[in-house]
């Protein structure tokens, strides 16, 4: 059996991506900082280590041929921005020059769309070359922008690197609620507007394949697009709504007043000592309209761009069948 380790396993990405592998015949190992979420691993035969990927990872790197590094940071309250670049970026290089002592023959990192910033009168692809998403202070994007450089620089020193770049992904395991929080929120009436921007939906299991593929068939020290279908955020709140049996609001918050919140609430977060909902970078970009082309992958990795609709219906199955929707 082919061996790889799997970091982030525990995550909404992770979990989607250890079971495909599972799956398709591999003897997987799992690295995460607790246990928390390995009950969704747990009817596999997955192998788990415990670790921080800005530690030490050696014993989880011996004997592996493929390193899937999907662990991040995702979070945006200012006060955790050191925390933050410690794991998108310390903790990438870490994890590619551990990989590298132990032979591993390839890493497959997990990058993002929001590394590339968004090309605002078209369609951004792999070569897209203006960054334009660290104007209010997007540090997710900013670290994620470096933690790629960082990993794709290793190539071909002792070791394939491949990055993929994934848009904002739907589909079951959502249980750090990346987007399965709207569900419970849209239910209960906490949710007063609506962002007037969109974003390219994909469904996660897909990204898990392309990851897989990725790990025979992408081309050493390239980068991999995997986005999906553009979407309002109007058109995603009425259709989690509907699955929700209420309406969605009706106001769209224009973007200078979501910028405008989203300063409010990180100057909030100071007083309150809580994680802010809402920051200036992340308001900017959800009041844009970013649209990305996910060509390259379609054609080497074999990505599937699976429907919108399809993708959040599994998502919903799974939260109303596993308690997070009360």
């Amino acid at each position: 059996m082919r061996k790889c380790l799997v970091t982030g396993g525990t995550g909404l990405l992770g979990i989607n991506l250890a079971r495909q592998l599972v799956a398709e015949g591999w003897d997987v190992s799992v690295l995460s900082r607790g246990e928390t979420n390995r009950k969704w691993l747990s009817d596999l035969p997955v192998t788990f280590f415990q670790g921080d990927v800005a530690g030490s990872v050696d014993s989880a790197m011996a004997g592996q041929e493929v390193v899937f590094h999907a662990a991040g940071d995702t979070g945006f309250w200012k006060k955790r921005y050191p925390a933050q670049w410690r794991t998108n970026v310390t903790g990438t290089v870490n994890v590619v020059e551990a990989a590298r002592r132990a032979g591993v023959r390839r890493v497959v990192h997990t990058s993002t769309v929001d590394a590339l910033g968004f090309d605002p009168n078209g369609i951004a692809d792999e070569e897209w070359p203006d960054f334009n998403l660290g104007r209010f202070g997007y540090h997710y994007a900013i670290s994620k922008r470096e933690a790629e450089r960082r990993a794709l620089a290793f190539d071909g020193d002792g070791i394939e690197v491949v990055a993929i770049l994934p848009a904002s992904m739907i589909g079951p395991y959502d249980v750090t609620l990346q987007y399965g929080r709207l569900f419970a929120e849209l239910r209960d009436g906490k949710v007063p507007a609506i962002p007037g921007g969109g974003a390219c939906f994909n469904d996660v299991r897909a990204v898990a394949e392309a990851h897989i593929a990725a790990a025979d068939r992408g081309r050493a020290g390239q980068r991999y697009i995997c986005a999906g279908e553009p979407v309002s955020y109007r058109r995603l709140f009425d259709a989690i709504a509907r699955r929700m049996s209420v309406r969605a609001p009706r106001l769209v918050a224009p973007g200078w007043a979501l910028i405008g919140y989203g300063w409010l609430a990180e100057a909030a977060s100071g007083f309150t000592g809580k994680a802010p909902d809402l920051n200036p970078g992340m308001a900017y970009y959800m009041s844009c309209n970013p649209v990305y082309s996910s060509d390259r992958a379609v054609g080497e990795l074999g990505y599937r761009i699976a429907p919108f609709e399809e993708a959040l219906d599994e998502a919903h199955r799974f939260l109303s069948e596993n308690g997070f929707l009360g």
